[in-house]
């Protein structure tokens, strides 16, 4: 595991072409026998071109057509020179908006994406980036090879199996870029558990049986990810990740077009990021940053490494990281019947006064009869009973029947309400300023 103030593991030169086939490279995984499982505490990979069994290049030698390519994501070399990150972040925003059209806040989620799989061995939590858009053409695979040339350790593939994921992630710890995924996703639930598994180091496991004896044996799936698909990802899927929602460039919209044969200031981005990393994974692992109330709990563990890296770079970030983190997050999470008739019903309190509510009365006010009312309260353990309203005892609901749930499903009321345009609108981030003082900030 890299430590600060050591020289990271550096991935020999070889290379894959943008040019050659990501499918028949995971084929030929898929295809190998089954693995050992050698480095579950996250450690070192294993060299490229190496095999858990040494017969097993024999075994392909002989079959050219199952052989594929051999995996050999690359690590950036870091950076020669002192890295301001806060600089940095400016500048990898600046390059995402020059290829893609994106919503606002968007560029600055990704920037520090991109920071957090450089530093990703400080994380505990590994928040999916996912790109979603209403239909084709709206610049997820652009995205995605953007950031190829940006990430840690990038292995892009538009195809995957079960085993191919977690074989790659045991082998190399990439950062996996997966795309197409409309295409293979919803079909395949075993996939689906296995890319939900990843997002807390804890729990990053898959058990599989080895060998002949069939010895069951713990594989990782602990990685960083970023998937892109038309329409919206599985809800278990959607709630691990952070979703940037893709959309057609506009005919006035100054969009340069991309190109793969000139990305060497990406690439150089990309060391700066490696140099950066390298000595702030102590002061991350020890990180504690502040996350803003109104935000729920799985928002906010998706959120929490983001901001310790926003932290830690200093400048606009703190509070950039933080808007842009409400702003994305604000309309995204759909909330089940139930809890949308819980949300209801606390506004019906709210505006009604009392304490108490008939099953009549308060199903009106939430357009469902006694019974469907019922039905949607039982889950929280609410059940209508009789209540006293002057000289009636119909059935119904005291206010104090739904505190509980209130306080556990609902986010927190704002005391005032909020300003329109308090998170609406993303001011352009100044420059980052540094002296010749500032040194790997």
């Amino acid at each position: 595991m890299t430590r600060a103030g050591k020289s990271p593991g550096v991935v020999g030169e070889t290379t894959t072409g943008a040019e050659e086939s990501h499918v028949n490279q995971i084929q030929y995984i898929s295809s190998e026998p089954p693995l050992q499982a050698p480095h579950l505490d996250g450690g070192a990979r294993r060299p490229c071109g190496s095999y858990a069994h040494e017969d097993s290049r024999a075994n392909h030698a002989d079959k050219p057509e199952e052989r594929g390519t051999d995996l050999c994501p690359t690590e950036p070399e870091p950076s020669p020179e002192p890295v301001d990150g806060a600089a940095l972040l400016d500048e990898m925003r600046t390059a995402f908006l020059r290829y893609l059209s994106v919503p606002d806040g968007a560029a600055e989620a990704v920037a520090l994406w991109v920071m957090f799989t450089h530093a990703f061995e400080a994380a505990e939590v590994s928040p999916r980036l996912a790109l979603t858009s209403p239909i084709p053409g709206c610049g997820k695979t652009t995205a995605l090879t953007v950031l190829s040339h940006l990430v840690r350790l990038p292995l892009p593939a538009s195809n995957w199996t079960t085993a191919t994921i977690f074989r790659s992630i045991e082998r190399n710890r990439p950062t996996l870029l997966i795309d197409e995924a409309d295409t293979f996703l919803a079909d395949t639930e075993g996939l689906r558990g296995i890319l939900n598994s990843g997002h807390s180091k804890g729990m990053a496991f898959v058990m599989r049986s080895v060998g002949d004896d069939h010895e069951p044996r713990q594989f990782s799936t602990w990685a960083a990810m970023a998937m892109a698909k038309i329409g919206r990802f599985p809800p278990t899927l959607e709630e691990r990740s952070i979703v940037i929602q893709m959309r057609k460039r506009r005919p006035d919209e100054e969009i340069e077009r991309f190109r793969p044969d000139q990305v060497a200031d990406l690439k150089e981005l990309a060391r700066k990021a490696a140099r950066w990393a390298k000595y702030q994974l102590d002061a991350l692992r020890l990180a504690e940053p502040e996350v803003p109330e109104s935000m729920p709990d799985r928002t906010a563990d998706n959120w929490r490494p983001l901001f310790a890296i926003a932290d830690a770079v200093g400048g606009h970030w703190p509070e950039t990281a933080r808007r842009v983190a409400l702003l994305l997050s604000g309309g995204l999470e759909d909330p089940s019947p139930e809890v949308q008739v819980l949300a209801d019903i606390r506004t019906v309190f709210r505006d009604r006064g009392g304490d108490r509510l008939s099953s009549e009365s308060l199903g009106k006010d939430v357009e469902l009869n006694p019974y469907h009312l019922a039905r949607r309260l039982q889950p929280f353990g609410i059940r209508p009973h009789g209540i006293r309203i002057g000289d009636k005892t119909p059935r119904g609901y005291m206010r104090e029947d739904f505190e509980d749930a209130f306080a556990r499903y609902l986010p927190r009321e704002s005391a005032t309400p909020q300003q329109p345009n308090e998170i609406n609108e993303l001011e352009e981030p100044s420059p980052a300023t540094g002296g010749d003082d500032v040194a790997d900030k």
